[in-house]
């Protein structure tokens, strides 16, 4: 039986392309809410595969090569939707075309390079790196059935949303932590008014200032806290100064595990600029009636940014991660603390061995090992708090730092705990291999560049030196990559209204802000391999302004590396003649692309720069009543 070329399977890859765009559409009108899928029948997969079929007829001219994959398709989407509990009908076509379009794009990728005239050498390492990559892309979607899990569920296991009605006869005492370093006094008081306002019976609040020089600064607090116990006739909040005390935010937390009420079950955390809702601790206290629950994370949110394009752009960035992504990561046993609005379970935490003060997100890494001494987490859709977001592009990026690189430093320490049984103690759901997907997040995406730009350069140059003929781009490439572009249009719009973003400008600012990104997250996947310490870095989110110099100054190696690009984009242009169009085309398209991803970053400096800070620098939450 004759081997299969690359033509035979160009039907299947085009397909998959079709396919992959009407499921993403159908995915749009039947989940327009978080966790409100609307019902769909099998009658309508029938209708998206008999759609996909005619397109790719048309496009192809013919129809019989188009049953197979057709065919095939539908029966892995019923086999999947019989035997799946949870998933919708449209979430088990998604899957089902994933995985049949991952197998069907590695091995037309391993029959289009056996027909280029490559040496053995050249061709044996073209086609490891194409199973690698798809190993990648595998391991990939796997994470992503959980991360979309908003998208393709139909039902939920975990819970999404807190009960509307406060328990009464389960109220623990609780520990709500403050630490704060050199914040702007009105804003930690309007946050300490919210919680004195909190509607719970049983709470201590402990203001934890470290290492702050300025006395103007925490003074007002020690005095605030003196006046909110005025007027409630009660001790609710204590306030400390420590200075020195070594471990940033960490270490703070570590040293009000000792001042802390020791009857205290459970330890709010929240941040220095969050308001929190009265409702707060009454309706997520309950949880822990459940003696497995460790902790309980709520989504971080934020406030005061309509009047900014920078902050409109940052806030829609946030989002689809927020209340899309991590709503689905928690499903499959994965949910992780970010740090403020969250509680935990005093006994559980201490179990772990407090928090981590090596670690830049030691919010996330208790959460790994709270889950390793036997405990379960969850993370709620619902907003109970909203912060403030950095001012300047530079602290942006401060930030953004700290959240990627925080995680690889995890799995640097931790590796032994995602291990398998009986290697290591077992975990909620599928929290091991989402942690170390997670975790290596950045490190793929530098991967995939690193190996995108060697392939272009080593065919560039096996060209010029005579060792391959121009490569000859099957003419499947172009409506693929137009379906492909169509199809990630779809799906990001989907997501962002899927998170609250409605408005196209919004979305688009949202893009921008996350590709403006794209060098710190790369470099900090690096620095997160290091052995070495890495300084904690506050991010100051108040007050803050910048100038001309200094924004440019801070996206100094975006506009670097943009230009440089821009420059690999120009000698592929020059080397037309050689390498022939269609490789130009790709090439310097995705250089550009590239260079447009970098370059976004000054773009964003200089939008910070726009106008004044329109936040309100202070300004009391609500009014926290005397004693008479």
């Amino acid at each position: 039986m004759p081997l299969p070329q690359r033509v035979d399977l160009d039907p299947w890859v085009l397909f998959t392309a079709v396919a992959v765009l009407a499921i993403s559409l159908w995915l749009a009108r039947s989940v327009r809410v978080t966790h409100d899928t609307r019902g769909a029948e099998l009658g309508e997969l029938l209708a998206i595969a008999v759609l996909a079929t005619g397109a790719c007829a048309l496009l192809l001219g013919e129809l019989g090569t188009i049953l197979w994959p057709a065919g095939i398709f539908l029966l892995l989407s019923v086999g999947i939707a019989l035997n799946t509990r949870n998933l919708s009908i449209p979430g088990a076509a998604w899957l089902a075309i994933t995985f049949q379009g991952l197998c069907t794009t590695w091995l037309w990728s391993c029959l289009f390079i056996n027909e280029l005239t490559l040496s053995r050498g050249f061709e044996a390492l073209a086609l490891m790196g194409v199973t690698l990559t798809f190993a990648v892309s595998l391991l990939a979607s796997v994470e992503r059935i959980a991360r979309e899990a908003v998208l393709t569920h139909g039902s939920w296991r975990e819970p999404t949303h807190a009960p509307a009605l406060a328990s009464r006869h389960y109220q623990p005492r609780v520990s709500i932590q403050l630490p704060c370093y050199a914040e702007p006094p009105e804003i930690v008081k309007a946050t300490m008014d919210h919680l004195a306002a909190l509607d719970y019976p049983d709470f201590e609040v402990l203001v934890c200032d470290n290492n702050t020089k300025d006395e103007a600064l925490w003074r007002p607090l020690e005095a605030y806290s003196a006046e909110l116990n005025a007027r409630l006739g009660r001790e609710v909040f204590r306030f400390f100064h420590v200075a020195p005390l070594p471990g940033a935010k960490a270490g703070a937390l570590n040293w009000l595990l000792d001042q802390m009420d020791q009857t205290a079950e459970i330890i709010a955390v929240i941040d220095a600029d969050y308001l929190s809702t009265p409702d707060f601790l009454a309706r997520l206290v309950p949880f822990f009636e459940d003696p497995q629950i460790g902790y309980l994370q709520t989504p971080h949110d934020y406030r005061d940014f309509e009047n900014s394009a920078f902050l409109s752009a940052c806030y829609a960035e946030y989002m689809p991660n927020n209340k899309v992504d991590m709503l689905g990561v928690h499903e499959y046993g994965g949910a992780f603390t970010i740090g403020t609005m969250c509680l935990l379970r005093t006994r559980a935490l201490r179990a772990a061995g407090g928090w981590a003060e090596w670690c830049l997100t030691e919010d996330s890494e208790v959460s790994v090992r709270i889950r390793a001494v036997g405990y379960r987490g969850y993370y709620l859709s619902e907003t109970f708090g909203r912060g403030l977001i950095p001012d300047t592009f530079d602290d942006y990026k401060k930030q953004r730092f700290r959240w990627t690189a925080g995680p690889v430093q995890q799995l640097r320490r931790h590796w032994r705990l995602f291990m398998p049984a009986p290697y290591a103690r077992p975990m909620p759901g599928w929290t091991k291999l989402l942690e170390v997907l997670r975790c290596m997040a950045p490190l793929q995406t530098l991967a995939g560049i690193v190996t995108g730009l060697f392939m272009l350069g080593g065919v560039t140059i096996a060209i010029y030196a005579g060792r391959i003929d121009p490569v000859n781009v099957p003419d499947v490439t172009w409506p693929l990559l137009t379906l492909t572009m169509v199809t990630t249009l779809v799906r990001i719009r989907h997501r962002y209204k899927l998170s609250g973003i409605h408005r196209l400008a919004d979305m688009v600012r949202g893009e921008v802000a996350r590709a403006s990104l794209t060098y710190v997250v790369l470099l900090s996947g690096i620095a997160g391999l290091s052995g070495k310490p890495l300084g904690w870095r506050r991010t100051p989110k108040f007050g803050g302004s910048d100038t001309l110099g200094g924004a440019l100054w801070s996206a100094a190696p975006e506009m670097a590396l943009g230009l440089l690009c821009l420059a690999g984009c120009g000698l592929v242009l020059v080397a037309m003649s050689q390498i022939g169009w269609e490789l130009t085309v790709l090439g310097a398209s995705g250089l550009a692309v590239m260079a447009l991803q970098f370059l976004c970053a000054p773009y964003m400096a200089l939008l910070a720069l726009r106008g004044s800070d329109p936040r309100a620098a202070g300004g009391h939450g609500p009014q926290v009543p005397a004693v008479a």
